[in-house]
C-alpha cells in the first residue's frame, strides 16, 4: 500500500524515490529504526500534496521556485540513507552511528519545517483565491450599481450573465415549482424543458433562475448559454469556464481540450453546485456530444430548454401552454386592454384572436401588440384569419402562419414590415447593433438615422424584436445598442421569404453547414438573383471555393462567417449597385479576409458604407492601384485588427476616402496612434473612437477637419491629452471624452469651441485643472458629469455660470446586451 503513495511527477518523484530508499533499506538500517519511522511517516504525508502541486504547477504553467528547496532535500536526505544502509554492527563504522543519526534528525526537522511552509503556503493560495473572488464581485457590482470601475482591470464581465426578465410573467408559478422539485433532486443530473417554438421555454428558465430559493442554493454560480441550432462547442466552453473563472482565457485547440480543463478546474476548486442553462438546444452529433460532457461535470446541474426531448441523457419536463384564463390575462395586457384605456372589442372576436394563438405566449404577445389601438374590423379580420389555421403543434408551419398575422397590421408601414424582413440576415441567437441596422436600413430605404431608431423601437414596442444597451444615457451613440430577435420570428422571416421563388426575391438569405452550399446554387452554373439584400452565412468548417452568381441589384452585401480565414466571393466584383458591405466574424479572433487579387474594392465604387467585425482589416493595404472609394460616407471597425499598415499609408488616406463622412471605430485595442492623413478627410463631420485602450495619442493636425461636427474619444483609457489644434474645429458641437482615465489637462483655448453644445467628461479622473479659457463656451448647454464632484468644484471656481449648467448625472450600466 506504501508503494502507490510514490507519485510520478516531477517533485512527486524526488519524494517518492526517498521513500523507495527507506523501504529497500529494510533490516540493513535497523540500527535507526526509529528516526527512520518519523521520516517516513512525514513522507507519506508530503507525497499526496508534492504530487498535486506537480499537477497544478505543470497544467497551470506555474513558477517552481517555492518547491525547489524540497527538491534538494530529497536529493541530500537519499544520498544520507544509502550511506546509512552501509552502517554495520561490529564495523568500524558503527562508531558512525551518533553521527548519522544526527543527520537523520536534522532530516527529520527539516522535513517538519517544510511541512508546516507547504501548509502556510497552501492556506496562503486559498485566501489569495478568495481574495480574488471576493475582488471580482466587487468589482461586478460595482459596473452594475455605478456604470463601471475607475481603473481598468483585467477581470472580465461574465460572457453567460442571466438576462434580466424584460416584463411580468404570466402563469410560469405553477412550473416553476415542478422544475424545482424535479432538478433539485440528488440523483438528477440533467432535466430538459421541452415544448415547440414560442411556448415560454427560454421565460421558464429565465423565471427559475431567478427564482430566490434556486439563487440561495447555487448562491450566484448560475451560468446562461444560447446554444442555438450550429452550436460552437470550444466558444460555448470557452464562455462557461470565462464565466465561473472571470479571467479571459485563450483559445481551446479542440472540444476535449475544453471539456478536460473544465472538469479539472471544477475537481480542484468546486464545493458548492452549479448550475448551467443550456438554452434553445437542438438534435444533431454537436449538441448531443454537448450535453454528453456537461452531464458528467461534478457539482453541476444542468437545465436545457429544446424542442427536442433527448430521453437517452435525461428525464423531460413537457411545458404545456397557458391555461385559458393566463392566456386571457397576457392578452389584454399585450394589446393594453388590461388597463382600461382602450376598448375591449366584443368577445366572439376576441375568443377567435385567442383560440387563434392557441394559448402560446410568443403569438398571444406579438398579436397581442400588433391589435393594440386598432380598429375593430381588423380585429374581426385577423380573428377570422386565425382560426382557420389547424393545430399549432401540428407543424412549425402553423405557428409560423399564426404570427404572420402580426405582420399583416403592418401593411400601412411597408418600410416596418420590410425592415422585420431584413433582421433575418443576422444568425440565430446573434445580437445585431443598431448601428449595423442603420447602414442597412439607409441604404434601402434612402431614410436617415433616427428613421431607423423609430422603426427598430416600433418593431421592439410589437414584440418582434428585443433591445438592451450598454448604458442608457447617450441615446446618439448607436453602438451601444443591441437587439435580438426570438427563434421563432426569424423563422418566420425566412418563411415569408421562401414563398416566392429565388429569382424573384427582394432578399436572399444563404446559410451554409461546412462546404454544402444549396443545390440551386450548385446545379446552375452562374445563377441569377434580382435580390437588394444578400446575406450569407459560413460557419468555421467552411473552406470552399465559391460558386459564381449574378446579382445585379443587389445593394447590401451581408457576409457572416466565423473561420480564422476566409477568402472573398469573386462575384462581389459584378455588384456594380452594391452600397453597403457588412462582413462579421462570429469567432473568438479577427479573421484574415483575403481576395484574388488583393483588390476586393476596386469595383465597387457605388458603395456608401463599410463595416468590419472581428475583421483583420484587408482594405488598407500598400497597393498602389487600389481606387478611391468616391462615394463612400462612413466606414466602422469593431474589435477588427489593423496592424501598421493602417500607419503606413497614412498619405493616402484621404485619396482613397475623399468624401467621407463618418469613421467610427470601437473596442480595436492593437490602435495605437491615428494616422495624420485621416485629418487631410475635411469633409469628415463624425469622428468616434471608443474602447480602444491602445490608442495614447491623436494627431497634431486634428484641426484641419473643419467640418467635424461630432468627436467621440471615449473610454480610451491611456490617452493621455487631446491636440492643441482642436480648438480649430469651430463646427464641433458634441465632443465627449468620457472615460478617458489617463487625460491630464484640456487644450488651453478650448474655449474658442463656440458651437459647442455638449461637453462629456464622464470620469476624468485625472484631470485636475480645467483651463480658464473654457467659461467663454458660450453656447454650451450642458455639461455632463458621473461621480466625479471635483471636477465640478473645478468648473465652480473657474466658470461660474457655466456651472449653474451642469447636470451630475448617474450613468447607468446595463448588462443585459450582453446576453442578448
Amino acid at each position: 500500500m506504501a508503494l502507490e503513495l510514490v507519485g510520478g511527477a516531477v517533485l512527486g518523484a524526488v519524494v517518492g524515490e526517498l521513500f523507495k530508499v527507506i523501504l529497500d533499506l529494510g533490516e540493513r538500517a535497523i540500527h535507526f529504526s526509529p528516526v527512520l519511522k518519523n521520516i517516513s511517516f512525514k513522507l507519506k504525508a508530503i507525497i499526496p500534496l508534492v504530487n498535486q502541486i506537480d499537477e497544478l504547477n505543470e497544467f497551470l504553467d506555474y513558477p517552481k521556485e517555492e518547491t525547489e528547496k524540497l527538491r534538494d532535500l530529497m536529493d541530500e536526505g537519499r544520498r544520507l540513507l544509502l550511506r546509512c544502509g552501509d552502517v554495520k554492527l561490529g564495523n568500524l563504522d558503527y562508531l558512525k552511528k551518533p553521527f548519522y543519526t544526527k543527520k537523520l534528525r536534522d532530516l527529520d526537522t527539516e522535513l517538519r519545517s517544510f511541512m508546516d511552509i507547504l501548509m502556510l503556503q497552501m492556506s496562503r493560495d486559498q485566501k489569495k483565491n478568495l481574495k480574488s473572488m471576493n475582488q471580482l464581485m466587487e468589482i461586478l457590482c460595482r459596473i452594475d450599481s455605478r456604470g463601471g470601475s475607475s481603473k481598468p482591470v483585467d477581470l472580465i464581465v461574465s460572457p453567460c450573465l442571466v438576462p434580466q426578465l424584460q416584463e411580468e410573467t404570466v402563469g410560469l408559478e405553477k412550473p416553476v415549482k415542478e422544475l424545482k422539485v424535479k432538478i433539485l433532486k440528488n440523483e438528477v443530473r440533467m432535466l430538459v424543458v421541452t415544448a415547440p417554438g414560442g411556448c415560454g421555454k427560454t421565460t421558464l428558465a429565465l423565471k427559475f433562475c431567478h427564482d430566490k430559493e434556486v439563487k440561495d442554493i447555487f448562491q450566484g454560480k448560475i451560468i446562461f448559454v444560447a446554444v442555438s441550432r450550429k452550436p460552437d462547442l470550444k466558444l460555448i466552453m470557452k464562455n462557461i469556464i470565462e464565466s465561473l473563472r472571470g479571467i479571459q482565457l485563450p483559445d481551446w485547440q479542440s472540444d476535449e481540450h475544453a471539456f478536460c480543463y473544465l472538469e479539472l478546474w471544477l475537481k480542484q476548486t468546486s464545493q458548492k453546485p452549479i448550475l448551467i442553462v443550456l438554452d434553445d438546444v437542438w438534435n444533431g452529433l454537436e449538441s448531443e456530444c454537448l450535453l454528453d460532457k456537461l452531464s458528467q461535470m461534478p457539482c453541476c446541474k444542468i437545465l436545457v430548454t429544446s424542442r427536442f426531448s433527448f430521453p437517452r441523457f435525461s428525464e423531460s419536463y413537457y411545458l404545456e401552454p397557458l391555461n385559458h384564463e393566463n392566456a386571457m390575462k397576457l392578452f389584454l395586457r399585450s394589446a393594453s386592454l388590461d388597463n382600461g384605456s382602450s376598448k375591449l372589442p366584443d368577445e366572439e372576436t376576441l375568443e377567435k384572436v385567442i383560440g387563434g394563438c392557441k394559448r402560446l405566449p410568443l403569438a398571444l404577445k406579438v398579436i397581442g401588440r400588433s391589435l393594440s389601438r386598432r380598429p375593430t374590423l381588423v380585429w374581426r379580420v385577423t380573428g377570422r384569419n386565425l382560426c382557420r389555421s389547424g393545430s399549432i403543434f401540428d407543424s412549425e408551419k402553423e405557428l409560423l402562419e399564426c404570427l404572420q398575422s402580426s405582420l399583416d397590421v403592418l401593411d400601412d408601414k411597408m418600410v416596418t414590415k420590410e425592415s422585420f424582413m431584413d433582421l433575418g440576415s443576422f444568425p440565430e441567437d446573434q445580437r445585431i447593433p443598431a448601428s449595423t441596422f442603420i447602414d442597412i436600413f439607409t441604404v434601402l430605404y434612402g431614410e436617415d438615422e433616427n428613421e431607423a431608431m423609430v422603426t427598430l423601437h416600433e418593431l421592439s414596442s410589437r414584440s418582434l424584436l428585443n433591445s438592451a444597451t450598454t448604458r442608457k444615457y447617450d441615446d446618439e451613440f448607436y453602438e451601444e445598442q443591441f437587439f435580438s430577435q426570438h427563434d421563432s420570428l426569424r423563422d418566420l422571416a425566412i418563411y415569408l421569404m421562401n414563398i416566392e421563388p429565388i429569382e424573384q426575391r427582394k432578399r436572399l438569405f444563404l446559410e451554409m453547414d461546412g462546404n454544402d452550399f444549396p443545390k440551386w446554387w450548385v446545379e446552375q452554373e452562374r445563377h441569377p438573383s434580382n435580390a437588394r439584400l444578400i446575406s450569407i452565412t459560413t460557419d468555421e468548417r467552411f473552406s470552399s471555393s465559391w460558386p459564381d452568381m449574378e446579382a445585379p441589384k443587389v445593394e447590401v452585401l451581408i457576409l457572416n462567417l466565423q473561420s480564422r480565414t476566409y477568402n472573398l466571393p469573386g462575384f462581389i466584383k459584378r455588384m456594380n449597385n452594391l452600397k453597403a458591405l457588412i462582413i462579421t466574424n462570429f469567432g473568438c479572433f479577427p479573421t484574415e479576409v483575403t481576395s484574388e487579387d488583393n483588390q476586393p474594392f476596386n469595383c465597387l465604387q457605388n458603395l456608401e458604407r463599410i463595416r468590419f467585425e472581428r475583421i483583420s482589416v484587408p482594405l488598407f493595404t500598400n497597393n498602389q492601384s487600389l481606387k478611391p472609394l468616391r462615394n463612400l460616407q462612413k466606414i466602422s471597425f469593431v474589435m477588427c485588427k489593423f496592424g501598421k499598415t493602417f500607419i503606413h499609408i497614412s498619405s493616402q488616406i484621404s485619396e482613397l476616402l475623399p468624401n467621407l463622412v463618418e469613421i467610427s471605430i470601437d473596442l480595436c485595442n492593437d490602435l495605437s496612434a491615428v494616422p495624420n492623413g485621416v485629418c487631410d478627410i475635411v469633409k469628415l463631420q463624425k469622428l468616434s473612437i471608443t474602447n480602444c485602450h491602445g490608442l495614447t495619442s491623436l494627431p497634431e493636425d486634428l484641426g484641419k477637419l473643419i467640418n467635424l461636427k461630432k468627436l467621440r474619444i471615449r473610454c480610451c483609457i491611456y490617452l493621455a491629452e487631446l491636440p492643441e489644434s482642436t480648438t480649430k474645429l469651430r463646427e464641433l458641437v458634441h465632443l465627449d471624452i468620457s472615460h478617458c482615465l489617463d487625460l491630464v489637462k484640456l487644450p488651453e483655448k478650448i474655449g474658442e469651441l463656440h458651437r459647442l453644445e455638449k461637453l462629456d467628461m464622464r470620469h476624468c479622473t485625472s484631470l485636475r485643472k480645467l483651463p480658464s479659457s473654457i467659461r467663454n463656451l458660450k453656447n454650451l448647454k450642458s455639461l455632463t458629469l458621473v461621480c466625479d464632484e471635483d471636477i465640478a468644484e473645478l468648473l465652480k471656481t473657474v466658470a461660474p455660470r457655466l456651472w449653474k449648467q451642469v447636470k451630475v448625472q448617474e450613468e447607468e450600466a446595463n448588462l443585459d446586451w450582453l446576453c442578448l
